[in-house]
């Protein structure tokens, strides 16, 4: 699982996931969170682990800007195929990402294999660790269709 961002929600993800079977990575740009734990990168460097994650592997993209979001959303999503790609963020965040990666070049199927928002949609709170369980809950389904499938 790659975590990019370590503010209040990406803090809750890495919580999250360390309690269940995943080995956690935790990125973040900003040098005030190198004392969540987080490995502090450049931006460019974050954007270029996305562009590289494995395609069993795991990413919640959760920084502080829609900029960055969007660079490290275009980057895993073009990855084929990435296992899960979730993103903090609204319907209508999402709908402005579809536009751009489609502009950018990236097909239906692509952009399909973006989770955003992240989570269970029965859960609705704001709460970073509600946040937290309700993307591990649709990561877990995800790992649950996998093992099922033929």
């Amino acid at each position: 699982m790659a975590i990019f961002g370590a503010g209040a929600v990406g803090q809750a993800f890495e919580r999250q996931f360390r309690l269940l079977p995943f080995n956690v990575e935790h990125y973040d740009s900003r040098e005030a969170m190198a004392q969540t734990g987080a490995v502090i990168l450049p931006e460019d460097d974050m954007v270029e682990i996305a562009g590289c994650l494995e395609p069993d592997d795991f990413a919640l993209i959760a920084t502080p800007t829609h900029d960055l979001d969007y660079r490290l959303v275009r980057a895993v999503l073009q990855r084929s195929p990435m296992r899960y790609c979730g993103l903090m963020g609204s319907r209508k965040k999402r709908a402005d990402f579809e536009v751009r990666l489609a502009a950018d070049g990236l097909t239906g199927e692509q952009i399909g294999r973006l989770s955003c928002p992240v989570g269970i949609a029965s859960l609705h709170s704001a709460s970073p660790a509600v946040i937290a369980v309700a993307a591990a809950a649709e990561v877990l389904q995800v790992l649950e269709a996998d093992a099922a499938a033929p």
